[in-house]
């Protein structure tokens, strides 16, 4: 052991001689050799922790007591207050030596009340002068303790305060929500620091605390989105508020009972997306869905209403057509009840409006742009759109839609003849574009039937050779693009059926309703409709096999389904065992149409539009149009019972007219069509009957799935040719010949003006043989009743 004595700069083994009794110490001499005095005070304060009761923990002990030995030199340090704020000094020297230095605390003093420890310094006080600094020493081994107790109590002081606080701002501050989502999927809502994820057609119910003047707001997302798809400032002027998700749920407030016996109004709507409810109101949710809420505004012709509602619902949720579909019905309808509303006037606003919507919030979406095309069209905008869609196009002229977009807007006005290159080029643009291929088998197809009255069993040559073309084509197509809707499906059927390809059409529909999924009731007319025009040795599937388990428990709907495709007819007995009015009116309104006409326009003429407009497009086209050709005024009203009608019926009245086969006729739907064509054939004749001018070859090749026109044709043929063997031809002698009238010769003339079956060649003539279908079978005697109806004379009882 080494008797030396380490290396000493600092001079601490001199004022502190006692320090030498711990050598040797290898950390501690290496602190000596640097003289770094405060590392010898805190390895002097390491080894006082963890020594045994001795002499040695004594002698550590006073060592570490004497902090003035170890003191450095440091700056005098400021010391300002102000009226006991600010830095003072902490300490006094012994009393039995005033003037020897002491160890002094500079601290932060609040009203002379010392707070928080800063420094410590030895110091020397003189009765004439300020305290004179002599050096820094190190902090006395608790302080960090003491720290830490004054910053807990400071914290949990504030907490305390803060909380106190909240609770006294938070009082009177907590309110009652009411959530209600009527949309078609699940939300959530987000109101304060509450949340709920709200199912459709479901109210939730809870509390919410607001801090005062806290503007709340109700903000609605899709589940796994971080982003609101509405975000609406609520009401707070009163204790319970009412989220209603885009105003799609109707509402209500039930007031007290003593308002009802005091003749008050006991309810009062909840417009909108926020409302209140009145101190003792209660909550009523009338209809809990975005779709009962427009029909019945619809239903009590609150056009604006509705659209309105409809509006709010497509413009959040993608792909629901049905929103689309009753939002520009009502909105179309909202314009046209304004006063002296022409096309194109600024009072088309709610039009108008809508289209840009769907313009704007759906660009990848082929449905919402074709929908926004036609209204802005049928507003007097067009103009308006193809700017726009050049646009569009110009911005992304990589990319098929835009395109496709633009060449629809700009081939409205244009025969499908005429815009068919416009595909083609776009084709060739974008040969891989499914929608593109479809857009061009479509122009194709709608070519083919551009003449409503072109007969497909009668053509050949270059007319037949593109028929089958366009069929290989789409063969080729589907086996790549298979068809993804059932709209789509139709067009690949027709387009199939056209061309004579039967097995080929119903394979496309065999491989569809393979998917569970796709079997909705516009499929399943469709299928149904296919198997009765190919028959069962080209159908590979069994309709039954594929309706839903709960539609087969809905008697009206398989009995309409029935009627529709054509498999058989409801019988009186059960239409009536129907438990719901308009399920009854419905079925025996669309049966009418097909066994008696006559009666089927009466009665279409009176009804209300919640029958009206659950009938198909197509049977109602059939009465409306047959009503417009007698000059019956209420005619007009069916047009406007569905959104295909409301489209159609400028072309199909100017078709029924004229003749003339527009570009909006030429684009209408194969039944709509066949119906134009078929009234269009029946004209008032010079002798007071209607007969069949026009030829109707072709007109099962028009609707190859044989709609309710191609159906309806016999019966009303029958009707003309009833109407025709009915009506007495006066005898006519040839002029300037003076015939001298005797009984016999009157008697004889009486004879052949009454002779029915004496009149049926000229009928046949007129009737029959211009039409190219088969003649009416079992014709009716004069005064005997026609099959299946209860009138005596003529079959029908009266021509319609």
């Amino acid at each position: 052991m080494s008797l030396a004595l380490p290396t000493d700069p600092s001079g601490l083994l001199e004022r502190a001689p006692r320090l030498a009794e711990l050598l040797p110490d290898a950390a501690l001499a290496e602190a000596l050799a640097r003289g770094d005095a405060w590392k010898v005070h805190a390895l002097l304060m390491q080894r006082l922790a963890q020594e045994r009761p001795g002499p040695t923990r004594e002698l550590l002990a006073a060592l570490v007591e004497d902090r003035g030995a170890f003191v450095t030199s440091a700056p005098t340090p400021r010391t300002p207050s102000f009226l006991g704020t600010g830095l003072r000094w902490k300490g006094q020297p012994a009393p039995t030596a005033p003037d020897a230095p002491f160890v002094a605390e500079r601290t932060v003093t609040v009203l002379g009340l010392p707070v928080w420890p800063l420094n410590d310094y030895l110091v020397r006080g003189t009765p004439s002068a300020p305290l004179q600094v002599i050096g820094q020493v190190p902090p006395p081994a608790r302080r960090a303790w003491r720290r830490a107790g004054v910053v807990g109590c400071v914290v949990l002081g504030l907490c305390v305060g803060v909380g106190l606080g909240g609770a006294l701002l938070s009082l009177g501050q907590k309110h009652a929500v009411s959530v209600i989502n009527g949309l078609s999927r699940p939300v959530v809502v987000r109101i304060g620091a509450q949340h709920w994820e709200v199912a459709p057609g479901v109210r939730v119910d809870g509390v919410v605390t607001l801090e005062k003047g806290e503007v709340p707001h109700g903000r609605a997302s899709w589940p796994g989105s971080e982003w609101p798809f509405e975000d609406v400032v609520l009401p707070t002027a009163g204790d319970h508020i009412v989220y209603n998700v885009r105003g799609a749920a109707t509402l209500e407030g039930q007031g007290p009972s003593a308002s009802r016996t005091m003749g008050l109004l006991s309810r009062r709507p909840l417009p909108g997306s926020g409302s209140l409810l009145f101190p003792d109101e209660a909550l009523v949710v009338a209809k809990a869905d975005w779709e009962s809420t427009v029909l019945g505004h619809m239903e009590a012709g609150r056009w604006q209403l509705a659209g309105q509602v409809a509006s709010a619902v497509a413009e959040v949720e993608a792909g629901n057509v049905r929103a689309r579909e009753l939002g520009a019905r009502s909105v179309l309808l909202a314009d046209a009840q304004t006063h002296d509303h022409r096309p194109g006037d600024p009072r088309a606003k709610n039009t108008a409006t809508f289209a840009r919507m769907l313009m704007h919030q759906w660009q990848n979406d082929l449905g919402a742009q074709s929908l926004a095309q036609d209204l802005m069209a049928s507003a007097g905008l067009g103009k308006e759109a193809l700017e726009r869609y050049y646009e569009h196009e110009n911005a992304f002229r990589d990319q098929p839609l835009p395109a496709l977009y633009l060449r629809r807007a700009r081939t409205l006005e244009v025969l499908s003849s005429l815009a068919l290159p416009e595909y083609e080029s776009l084709a060739k643009r974008f040969p891989d574009s499914p929608d593109v291929g479809r857009a061009l088998l479509e122009a194709r197809w709608r070519k083919e039937l551009e003449d409503p009255l072109a007969s497909r069993e009668l053509t050949w040559g270059p007319t037949r050779d593109f028929v089958r073309d366009t069929s290989s084509r789409l063969e080729a197509f589907a086996a790549k693009h298979p068809p993804e809707t059932v709209e789509q499906l139709e067009l690949f059927v027709r387009i199939h059926l056209r061309a004579w390809r039967k097995d080929a059409a119903t394979a496309l529909v065999h491989r569809f309703g393979q998917d569970p999924r796709h079997r909705s009731w516009d499929f399943l007319v469709l299928a149904g409709r296919l198997a009765e025009v190919v028959g069962p040795a080209h159908t590979p599937y069994v309709l039954r096999d594929w309706i839903p388990p709960a539609m087969t428990r809905q008697p009206e709907r398989m009995l309409l389904l029935d009627l529709l495709t054509g498999r058989r007819m409801p019988k009186e007995e059960e239409r009536l065992a129907l438990k719901s009015p308009i399920d009854q009116t419905v079925l025996g309104l669309t049966r009418d149409t097909l066994e008696q006409p006559a009666r089927a326009m009466e009665q279409a003429a009176k009804e209300s539009d919640a029958v009206l407009s659950r009938m198909e497009p197509e049977v109602v086209a059939l009465l409306a149009l047959e009503l417009t050709r007698t000059g019956d005024a209420r005619g007009k009203r069916l047009f406007t019972t569905s959104l295909p009608l409301l489209f159609a019926r400028d072309a199909l009245l100017k078709y029924l007219h004229s003749g003339e086969v527009t570009p909006a006729f030429s684009r209408l739907a194969p039944d709509l069509r066949a119906g134009a064509v078929l009234v269009r054939a029946r004209r008032e004749a010079k002798e007071g009957y209607t007969v069949f001018t026009g030829r109707l070859d072709g007109f099962g090749g028009l609707d190859a799935l044989q709609g309710f026109a191609v159906r309806a044709a016999p019966v009303w043929m029958k009707l003309a040719f009833d109407a025709c063997m009915d009506t007495k031809v006066p005898h006519k002698h040839p002029e300037g010949v003076m015939v001298m009238l005797k009984g016999d010769l009157i008697q004889r003339w009486n004879q052949e003006e009454n002779n029915r079956e004496g009149r049926r060649p000229n009928c046949v003539a007129r009737v029959v043989e211009p039409t190219g279908l088969p003649p009416p079978k079992d014709a009716p005697a004069a005064g005997t009743p026609a099959a299946g109806t209860p009138e005596a004379g003529n079959a029908n009882g009266a021509d319609p």
